[in-house]
Parts: C-alpha cells; sequence; structure tokens
C-alpha cells in the first residue's frame, strides 16, 4: 500500500467520537465489562436485549464511541454489542507485531461472540474501514454469521483508489484546508494531544458530509487519551504488514447473506459498492441520497429502515 493511499485511507478511517443527538426519554439496559484475549484486555458495552449484532467500528486507530450515540433505533429491536479494538479506547494491548495483527483482530471477533454475545452464530455490523475484518471473518468463519451488515465500507483492495482519493480532496473545502495546516503546526499536536487531534479529525471528515451544515450542527468530536495517543501506532503496526492487500477475488467464496448500506455523496464511489454488491454472492445494496460517509448522522430513518428490514427478513427465513 502506498504512503498516499495509507494516508487517504487513516483519514477516512480515523472519525473521531462524541457525536451528540437528542437522548431518548428511556432506553434498552446497559452494561459493560472487559475481556481478555491474549496481548488485550477488551472493553465492551452491550446495549438491548435481542439477537446480538456485535459492531466493528472504522479504523484501524478509532473506538466504538463515535457510534454508540446513534445506534438507539438497532438497540430496539436487537441487542447491540460494541467493543474497541485493542489498543484503543478503553481496551488495553500491548503494542507489538503479535498482538496488533488482522490475526489478532480476527480472533477478538470470535471471542466477543463467544464470551459476550454468547451465540454459536451472530451479526456482525460494520462501519468503514470495519469491513475488512467483517469480510475476513466471514471469508474465514462463515459457519459462525448469520448475517454481515457493512455500512459504508471502504474497499477490500485498489481499484477504485484514484477515484476514492480524488473525491476526498475535492470534497475539502480551503477553510478546513486551513485549520488542519494551522493545528499541524502546534506543539499540542506534536504531543498527540486528544484536543488538538479531534480538531483535525473535525476539519476531516466535514468534508465526508453530503451537507456541511450537518456536521457542523451534530459532529462533537472528542478522541478518548488512549485512542489519540496510540491510534497512529496502531494503525501502523496493523496495517504495514498488510500492504497491498487485496482480496476482491475471494468476494465470491463469502456464504453469507450480506446488506451493504452506503451514501451516495461518500467519498467512497457508488461503484465501488456495486462492484462489491456484485462480486458477493449473496448481497443486496442500498444507496442513501443525501448521506455521505456517516449516513446514521445524516439520514438514519432510511438507513435503519434498510437494517431492520434486512434483520427481519432473515428472521423470517431462519428454520
Amino acid at each position: 500500500m502506498s504512503t498516499r493511499r495509507a494516508a487517504g485511507l487513516l483519514a477516512l478511517w480515523a472519525f473521531a467520537t462524541g457525536c451528540e443527538p437528542p437522548a431518548p426519554a428511556a432506553g434498552p439496559p446497559v452494561s459493560a465489562g472487559s475481556l481478555s484475549v491474549y496481548e488485550a484486555e477488551l472493553f465492551y458495552q452491550k446495549i438491548g436485549v435481542g439477537e446480538p449484532v456485535v459492531v466493528i467500528h472504522g479504523g484501524p486507530g478509532l473506538d466504538h464511541s463515535y457510534l454508540r450515540p446513534w445506534f438507539g433505533p438497532l438497540a430496539e429491536t436487537n441487542q447491540v454489542v460494541f467493543y474497541d479494538q485493542r489498543g484503543l479506547g478503553a481496551s488495553n494491548a500491548v503494542l507489538d507485531a503479535a498482538s496488533i495483527s488482522m490475526e489478532r483482530y480476527l480472533t477478538d471477533i470470535d471471542r466477543i461472540r463467544e464470551r459476550v454475545a454468547e451465540r454459536e452464530r451472530f451479526t456482525l455490523l460494520a462501519h468503514s474501514w470495519g469491513a475488512i475484518p467483517a469480510l475476513l471473518y466471514a471469508l474465514e468463519r462463515p459457519e459462525r454469521l448469520n448475517a454481515l451488515i457493512l455500512v459504508s465500507p471502504v474497499e477490500p483492495g485498489s481499484r477504485f483508489r484514484e477515484q476514492t482519493d480524488g473525491n476526498q480532496l475535492a470534497r475539502r473545502d480551503s477553510v478546513d484546508l486551513a485549520a488542519i495546516d494551522s493545528i499541524r503546526n502546534t506543539p499540542a499536536f506534536e504531543q498527540r494531544d486528544a484536543e488538538a487531534l479531534s480538531q483535525i479529525f473535525f476539519h476531516v471528515f466535514r468534508g465526508t458530509f453530503a451537507d456541511a451544515g450537518v456536521a457542523d450542527s451534530l459532529l462533537r468530536i472528542a478522541l478518548h487519551e488512549r485512542t489519540a495517543r496510540q491510534g497512529q501506532r496502531v494503525a501502523a503496526a496493523l496495517m504495514t504488514p498488510l500492504q497491498g492487500l487485496d482480496f476482491w477475488d475471494q468476494l465470491g467464496d463469502i456464504d453469507v447473506p450480506v446488506l451493504i448500506a452506503h451514501g451516495r455523496q461518500d467519498p467512497i464511489p457508488v461503484e465501488m459498492v456495486q462492484a462489491l454488491n456484485e462480486a458477493l454472492p449473496d448481497s443486496r445494496l442500498v444507496t442513501i441520497d443525501g448521506a455521505g460517509h456517516f449516513p446514521f448522522i445524516e439520514k438514519p430513518v432510511p438507513l435503519w429502515a434498510a437494517i431492520h428490514g434486512f434483520l427481519s427478513g432473515r428472521r423470517q427465513d431462519a428454520p
């Protein structure tokens, strides 16, 4: 993977935390805990009751909290299981090549399935870069999945690299670029200060919204201190061995029902998710107009309608 590509993906992956939608009057039950998996202590949070949906957050180099405020509609019908990937958020880990690897990431998913979701089979929902470990898990352990939901997935290769990078750059305005340059020249940024990095990510991801005004109104960024301090190291340790990763040609082997939900104004082009949908044997694509890379913020009603319909259909088809 080229340095330019890595930087472009990291920018898309590294969306930050702390969005604040209106809180419901009464919420579903919530519990949290910690799970030991090899060189890590994984933080997890369970919300709601029912069939579990395990959520893989974007990254690498993020934590789950940017998703949490927006997933109330799913917790009304399912148990939603969030977790922080190792070395990030509230999850501790040894930061070496053995610990920060895709092999460990897939093992973490399996342990969450077994010990937290407590199911033989479960559903995975992945956002952005989370689609990479989700698809690899589906390739390696399809017998453990009921279904896979990909929200604004990144590409499992490089066919649409130039188009994605060009879209991303074109969507950033001069105000955002000037702000990013200014913050990068501060001591706070050099020290990986959480507030400084949060400001960077706000300006980076503002351009991934279909309507920047929605980001201005709703996007609140407050990176976890560990994520700010270690996110770049985690991303580098994980991605360096995966340079050039491309598994487009293996997608036909995924024997799992898949829903792809994608904002039509996402910098990741619609042509990419159309190709992904065609490559997967049992897949459905829903494109959401007026949404960018975070449809659960910009257009939650059509997104959750698609997801609920998909999950309901799976329940009806179950023996």
